[in-house]
């Protein structure tokens, strides 16, 4: 394995995480070191501002988004939470497709991106968040209001006299993304 970073990833760590991933071994080994540099405290945990300290994203709108998504569960990420987070973004081959990196794993990430609240639906409020973060200041909230009603009215969800209560569900959200190419539009190289 070579550095002495690398080292510190025992081999049965790296099949364990190679399985569960889909990554190759040099792929664990190039995360293992990005990831020990992100740990500027040496703690084998990455925390919020670990990750916000990354320069491609602070120039991405949904920054803060992204980095909720590595900490849905906990404060803090281990290198095998980071890992299996990131394969989400893994192009899909089909002789590696992991419980994670999949069209279904996929979408999931995309619905925490959107539940904000982490309450399982997406609420008016939780697009409103997510859509302000995209355009700012650029859309009055008239209109942003009717884009987030268009977008759950395609989306399926119930929509009665009392909207305070309207949301979208993960099925709603998934059925809605039919004909995207999902699969493509979330993945990179690694």
């Amino acid at each position: 394995m070579g550095s002495k970073t690398s080292s510190l990833l025992r081999p049965d760590e790296v099949q364990t995480l190679t399985e569960k991933t889909g990554f190759t071994t040099r792929e664990i080994v190039r995360l293992y070191n990005r990831f020990a540099c992100l740990d500027k405290s040496r703690s084998g945990v990455l925390r919020r501002e670990d990750l916000q300290n990354i320069p491609e994203f602070s120039v991405n709108p949904l920054c803060n988004r992204v980095i909720e998504a590595f900490f849905w569960e906990s404060d803090e990420v281990n290198f095998t939470q980071f890992a299996t987070l990131l394969s989400t973004f893994r192009p899909i081959r089909s002789r590696t497709v992991t419980e994670f990196n999949n069209r279904e794993g996929k979408i999931k990430f995309l619905f925490r991106l959107y539940d904000v609240d982490k309450d399982g639906k997406l609420s008016k409020e939780d697009f409103h968040e997510v859509l302000a973060g995209l355009v700012g200041t650029t859309v009055q909230d008239k209109e942003m209001e009717k884009v987030i009603m268009r977008a759950i009215c395609e989306a399926g969800a119930d929509i009665n006299d009392d909207d305070e209560e309207i949301f979208v569900t993960f099925d709603q959200f998934k059925k809605t993304l039919n004909h995207v190419d999902v699969e493509t539009r979330l993945s990179m190289p690694f």
